[in-house]
């Protein structure tokens, strides 16, 4: 029943708000009454039944839901659901690089990350898409490595304020491991340039020193400079008109 809600949603671009109250009285009406004793039996045809016998109180009933239903929860989980639905539609699109499974687990890892440092996990899924086209063993020519293209000497630096293992760079071709960093240090140079996604990007692709080189020699950044930022803010812009307005996502820029 959850699978079939959540494929009509998607299927008609339902709105976050409405999905959300469509799911919430989905869970209510599916719950058992409180204080039913239940028997099963079998029908005449073999088929298995339940038999609802000996029905309390109906306002002990009311109580015994209200209690048990955590409101709360159960739409932090369909929020979830939800949101990842919509991140993996958009990583279905890459087969050649992933199969069913890893578009899974990209999801949840860019929608966890996301969610921790503040960032809408489409715009991670897009700075992915420009960086590596999804694939999880590109190396640049300077070296960078991975889905985000993490330079090893910057994955060491972050996995050290993360205060995780740092095994070399041969571990940033490990998904999770370099999303990790790769967002940890995208949310850095975003507070570092005070939310500025456009200055925060171009310093992701060229580095910080050259972004203030830059501003120092030209005053600013200017357009011929900031062509990564555009291709990744189009990408995403793309993702987020492609998954309608259910996908209640972040603005950025």
């Amino acid at each position: 029943m959850k699978v079939f809600i959540r494929n009509m949603l998607l299927r008609k671009r339902v709105g976050a708000p409405a999905t959300v109250a469509f799911l919430a009285l989905s869970v209510m009406a599916s719950m058992p009454e409180a204080g039913v004793e239940q028997r099963r039996g079998m029908s005449t045809d073999g088929v298995p039944d339940i038999l609802l016998l000996n029905s309390a109180n109906p306002r002990n009933r009311v109580a015994h839901l209200a209690e048990s239903w955590h409101p709360g929860r159960e739409l932090s989980e369909m929020r979830y659901t939800v949101l990842t639905d919509s991140i993996r539609q958009v990583l279905a699109r890459y087969p050649r690089f992933l199969d069913p499974d890893e578009q899974e687990a990209l999801a949840r890892m860019l929608l966890a990350e996301g969610e921790r440092h503040d960032i809408d996990p489409l715009f991670l899924a897009a700075v992915i898409r420009i960086e590596s086209a999804f694939s999880a063993d590109a190396i640049s020519n300077k070296g960078a490595r991975g889905l985000m293209q993490v330079m090893p000497a910057t994955g060491e630096e972050m996995a050290q304020k993360l205060g995780i293992e740092w095994n070399g760079p041969n571990r940033l071709h490990d998904p999770e491991y370099n999303v990790r960093l790769g967002s940890f240090y995208l949310r850095r140079l975003l507070d570092r340039y005070r939310g500025n996604y456009k200055r925060a990007l171009t310093a992701y692709n060229r580095g910080p020193r050259n972004v203030r080189y830059i501003e120092r020699r030209h005053g600013r950044l200017r357009r011929k400079f900031t062509g990564y930022f555009r291709r990744i803010q189009e990408t995403y812009s793309y993702y987020r008109r492609s998954l309608g307005p259910g996908a209640a996502l972040l603005q950025v820029g």
